[in-house]
């Protein structure tokens, strides 16, 4: 038998279900109508704008904005950001490259845009778990 066995190591004792998965590199929810913005994870600290753009310009989509993360306290880069795009195509396109690797960090990317046209609805997605 044994299944997926073995998990005795490092376990951290009672973590809520499957707490140590890889972080999924690709968007878990539906993509919000008219999103032209993705959230990126992971980045690297060398991380600039001309880096993003030539990286999703590999896959065709043209970036018109970046916008990057850092700690409020320190002042540090968090490696994370917003990444606007020409059109919701060019999204469609840019989140395909979650998981490939930008100077040797696989890039996490996931959906920016939220509703706000349309009020309440179910919270955030994504956005309401502590990664």
């Amino acid at each position: 038998g044994g299944g997926k066995g073995g998990g005795s190591w490092g376990a951290d004792g009672g973590g809520k279900g499957a707490g140590r998965t890889e972080r999924p590199y690709k968007p878990q929810g539906d993509k919000p109508d008219g999103c032209v913005e993705i959230f990126c994870g992971n980045l690297p600290w060398t991380i600039n704008e001309e880096k993003i753009a030539k990286f999703f310009s590999g896959a065709g989509a043209t970036v018109t904005s970046t916008r990057w993360l850092n700690d409020k306290e320190t002042g540090e880069f968090k490696g994370i950001g917003f990444v606007g795009f020409d059109s919701t195509g060019d999204v469609d396109k840019a989140v395909g490259l979650g998981g490939e690797q930008l100077d040797g960090r696989p890039i996490r990317i996931d959906y920016a845009g939220q509703k706000k046209e349309k009020g309440g609805g179910g919270g955030g997605g994504a956005w309401g778990k502590k990664w």
